[in-house]
């Protein structure tokens, strides 16, 4: 994707309708008795939760002979019913509809709806469990599990009493059987008798013995059945063992309407009543929500203008990032695999592998803090450094002293123009978004936007409407259809049984990458995370099948929160899913400027990006629960005019909020209870709903879902070339054998003169016993010399008791901070098996020509700066590869542009280097033909000729990429400082004279 090309986002022609239940109107308070005979109301209690229920029942649902806590909670749950959009049971519901001219939505009523039941992701787990083997024949090996050295290795996940999945890393031997066992299984699901059959004429042994060993493998979890469950399927229910009517059941229960006469405690009931054990019917039955068709209207087409404005003020304000612990892992993976592809399993595993994030999956055992929680810790740069945007926005909201500090702050078109001036180049837009906004008539507020696909807002639907699944799939077609080489892959993963609904979906994207699950797709859908290769492309982590030998997107088609899961293997996944792409488009002041009290309205035009919020301490509204009603009452309205709160507010966040009237007195009472014995509390304003949707007569507040996409290609297919990890070549050398690492810490300013007066005396008297040398700067953990010494194993000691004496009797040991030694692990996959050793002897003469420049250049007898060499140093080796003008100014060209790119290069900078080239033309055209330094860089040519010779079936890019990565290493050697900054003054010089020199040569001839 070119970042000059601007991607465009349109209007899709769906919107999702998210609706409470109740009418905002007709809220009361005082009408709780009344609505708690209302079998809707009852329903959406038992679904909310089946042990209050039985309360209210045992209490005939008389509101009077309810205690005040049980009122309390009542008065919550209408609330709820009333106010929140956010669909959860019967709540409230949701409806698929698309843009119209502007007339009002009217949704069916009650009878016409249809409340959708399925059996609860906690049952249905205990149920399968406990049919176990009469379920399915069929027998899979567990996805995560591949092998390490001489064990296999899985992981093995159980959900605890409160039922949250806990994850250990377990092993069995790779035992001459368990090897073929598994690579029999790994070639697809295969039937429990076909196994049974395999393992007689395998093991040679009876029946009772093959079967004593699949059991044993089931109960280890090395190979699932189908009571492992999934969360991605065609929801069919299916007759279970022991349960002869579950399927007639379902099928005739799961679709209701909301008739007065239906009463889901009767259906459970009636559930009970089924033939089978029910000793497992003590929690939750069911999961379920509320559709309700569009009887007519539509939103009007005219708000997409104003929202589209307020998408690119988002993607002006927002601050894409990485994840944080995908950043660090990327980092970890460059210094521990740089360029290979590595199995995404192995490259995970605690001990061949890399962390992940704050979690660490080791071999079971007893872990004394297991069960205590420690406080996050803080991130120490969360506040440091403002970007230019946050400036800016400080400038707005501040800066203007006749602003009254609790006013909107209105977002100008001048501001628009100075955000413009403040951007730089941005990622890609995902290919599907979704928009969630409010009308209030005056006002439309925007209450949630970004992410990595539209499908996450709205997969979780698809199981209970095929309308809503068929939208879903074609979100995810347009993936597929704009990134051509791509798999994009559902992740299915369990996490929680009592959470685990929300995760369930039907197939939405064309394959499914199962973790800890039994999968329901078929074997050709499905790419395992054994058969995942993790590898870089400059500063991306690519994820691929080694299988299909495609590139592979993971997807996440669910709003579940996955950071609460402690999988690495899950949370790497789905951190990938933010990668490469814009995905944040959100706004607030508090991320911005975090830990302030109050927060003003921030808009642009009509649209609100972000209500008023107050921030309070329980020290500020303490003095509101003290005293009697009337003073608490006359201390509410003080509070509410010293912090100038409106008459409306929300408590709490999201969808977890409650509306409040604090000019009513029933209300706020309500209020003051609810934040009785809280440390802190959020409240923010509420803008009362338009009536633009109504259900019957009665408007109800309305959450629109609106669709954006765009056609553009976001993701490239991997790299067919790469090494995987592994093969014949010796990669890691400990210390000790054949090669010595050492690591010189020191300032930069001191590093020349250590490699002068250190290393080059030392190197030069021990000549005999060392066969190559060279050294490279780096900066990660502190500034350092990388020096890398090759001899025989019987010599490396001595060598080492030699460097270390000519470092204390030279003189100079202050001026080394420390002296480290480590494995040296040769970058196999960036240079090849074939061209390692060749590459190390360049790297060897190229070591001896920079240190021999540094001695020339200190006693005087080198005419030429430190940047005169390296030009000519790189325009040399580039000769070597590219003898042709041409093809030196095509290689030239292609590497000085991507230096441009990654510095963000700027009409200034490209003016400040134009000048120096200008300034040293001359010079540079007299300095490529030096005869001296061709003599002394004579060595390095030579070696470069012969990589030249290997390399010549190489492309034309496999080579330039080759070729730049040599140049850069030899870049590194010549500069002590800003070495990428200079190298990229280097190239662009040289592709200036090359262009001329190219031009003086056509005009010639």
């Amino acid at each position: 994707m070119n970042e000059s090309e601007p991607m465009v986002y349109r209007f899709l022609p769906e919107l999702f309708l998210r609706a409470p239940y109740y009418s905002f109107a007709g809220y009361d308070l005082s009408r709780l008795p009344e609505v708690l005979q209302e079998q809707a109301f009852r329903n959406a209690v038992f679904l909310a939760s089946m042990e209050f229920y039985t309360v209210l029942e045992k209490k005939g649902f008389d509101f009077d002979r309810l205690s005040d806590r049980e009122r309390h909670t009542l008065y919550k749950y209408y609330n709820r019913m009333c106010f929140r959009p956010t669909p959860f049971g019967s709540f409230s519901s949701f409806t698929l509809l698309e843009w119209g001219s502007g007339s009002q939505v009217r949704l069916a009523g009650s009878l016409e709806s249809v409340l959708h039941l399925l059996p609860d992701q906690g049952l249905l787990s205990q149920l399968k469990k406990k049919a176990g083997a009469g379920l399915s024949d069929r027998l899979i090996v567990n996805p995560a599990l591949y092998r390490f050295n001489d064990v296999f290795r899985y992981t093995k996940s159980l959900p605890d009493d409160k039922g949250r999945f806990s994850f250990a890393l377990e092993g069995i031997a790779a035992a001459r059987f368990n090897v073929q066992l598994f690579s029999f299984l790994w070639s697809g699901g295969v039937s429990r008798g076909a196994l049974c059959d395999w393992m007689m004429r395998h093991a040679e042994c009876p029946v009772e013995e093959a079967e004593e060993y699949i059991q044993f493998l089931l109960d280890a979890g090395a190979v699932f059945d189908a009571a492992q469950g999934s969360v991605i399927g065609d929801e069919v229910v299916e007759n279970l063992p022991g349960f002869p009517a579950w399927n007639d059941f379902w099928e005739q229960h799961g679709r209701l309407s909301l008739s007065e006469a239906l009463s889901l405690s009767a259906l459970a009931g009636k559930m009970s009543s089924l033939p089978g054990d029910h000793s497992i019917f003590t929690g939750q039955r069911y999961y379920a929500a509320l559709e309700r068709s569009s009887m007519g209207g539509g939103r009007d087409c005219t708000e997409q203008g104003e929202l589209l404005k307020a998408v690119r003020i988002l993607q002006l304000l927002s601050n894409s990032e990485r994840p944080a612990d995908l950043s660090r892992f990327i980092r970890d993976f460059r210094s521990r695999f740089d360029q290979a592809k590595v199995p995404l399993l192995l490259a995970l595993d605690p001990d061949g592998g890399l962390h992940y994030g704050d979690m660490d999956p080791v071999m079971p055992e007893p872990d004394i803090l297991e069960n205590i929680s420690f406080p996050e810790p803080e991130d120490p740069d969360s506040t440091l450094g403002w970007r230019a945007v946050q400036q800016l926005v400080f400038r707005m909201w501040v800066g203007d002293n006749l602003r009254d500090p609790w006013a909107p702050l209105q977002i100008t078109e001048a501001d628009v123009t100075e955000l413009e001036k403040q951007h730089k180049a941005v990622l890609p837009l995902p290919q599907t978004q979704a928009l969630m906004y409010r009308s209030t008539g005056e006002h439309l507020i925007l209450e949630s936007s970004g992410g990595v696909t539209a499908t996450s807002l709205i997969g979780r639907f698809s199981c209970f409407s095929d309308p809503v699944h068929d939208f879903c799939k074609a979100l995810a077609d347009r993936e597929s259809a704009a990134n051509p080489g791509v798999l994009f892959a559902d992740i299915a993963q369990l996490s929680d049984l009592h959470v685990d609904n929300i995760n369930r979906r039907s197939p939405i994207y064309p394959y499914e990458i199962p973790l800890n699950v039994f999968p329901a797709q078929r074997d050709e859908k499905l790419i395992f995370p054994g058969d995942l290769l993790l590898s870089l492309q400059g500063e991306e982590l690519i994820l691929e099948s080694a299988k299909l030998k495609r590139r592979v997107i993971p997807r996440l088609a669910t709003a579940y929160n996955f950071r609460n899961n402690h999988s690495p293997v899950f949370r790497l996944l789905c951190d990938l899913q933010y990668q490469g792409i814009q995905a944040g488009l959100s706004f607030s002041l508090e991320s911005f400027f975090p830990g302030l009290a109050f927060y003003p309205r921030v808009c642009y035009g009509k649209v609100i990006l972000c209500l008023a919020k107050w921030n309070f301490k329980e020290a500020d509204f303490a003095p509101l629960l003290s005293g009697d009603e009337p003073d608490r009452r006359g201390a509410l309205d003080r509070f509410r005019s010293r912090h100038h709160l409106p008459r409306h507010i929300a408590l709490g966040a999201t969808d977890q909020q409650l509306v409040f009237d604090l000019a009513d007195i029933t209300e706020a009472k309500f209020f003051l209870g609810c934040i009785r014995g809280l440390k802190r509390i959020t409240v923010q304003e509420y803008l009362w709903p338009d009536r633009s949707v109504i259900s019957g007569r009665k408007p109800v507040a309305g959450q629109m879902v609106a669709f954006l996409a765009h056609d553009q290609q976001v993701f490239k297919a991997a790299k067919a070339d790469g090494l995987l990890a592994g093969g014949d070549t010796q990669r890691d050398f400990l210390m000790g054998s054949d090669w010595l690492y050492l690591k010189i810490f020191c300032i930069p300013r001191a590093s020349d003169e250590i490699l002068i007066k250190i290393v080059a005396p030392f190197v030069k008297r021990h000549a005999k016993q060392i066969k190559n040398w060279f050294f490279i700067r780096y900066h990660d953990h502190g500034y350092h010399l990388r020096l890398r010494i090759q001899a025989d194993e019987a010599d490396l000691g001595g060598l080492l008791v030699a460097l270390r004496k000519k470092i204390e009797s030279s003189g100079h040991d202050k001026l080394i901070r420390d002296f480290q030694g480590d494995t040296y692990r040769r970058e196999i996959e960036r240079y090849g098996t074939d061209l390692i050793p060749q590459v190390e002897r360049l790297f060897g003469a190229g070591s001896r020509f920079a240190v021999l420049m540094l001695k020339l250049r200190e006693n005087k007898s080198l005419p030429f700066s430190g940047f005169d060499v390296a030009l000519f140093t790189a325009n040399g080796m580039i000769g070597c590869f590219f003898p042709y003008r041409a093809d030196a100014l095509d290689y030239s060209s292609k590497v000085r542009d991507r230096f441009m790119s990654e510095f963000r290069a700027d009409k200034r900078l490209r003016v400040s280097m134009d000048e120096q080239y200008r300034k040293n033309r001359l010079a540079i055209a007299d300095l490529v033909g030096n005869e001296d330094l061709a003599k002394h860089l004579s060595p390095v040519l030579k070696q470069m000729a012969v990589l030249n010779t290997l390399t010549g079936k190489y492309t034309f890019e496999k080579k330039m990429q080759l070729l730049a990565d040599l140049v850069h290493m030899q870049m590194n050697r010549a500069f002590s400082v800003k070495q990428r900054q200079q190298e990229l003054l280097v190239y662009y010089c040289l592709q200036k004279y090359l262009r001329s020199s190219l031009v003086r040569e056509k005009s010639v001839n």
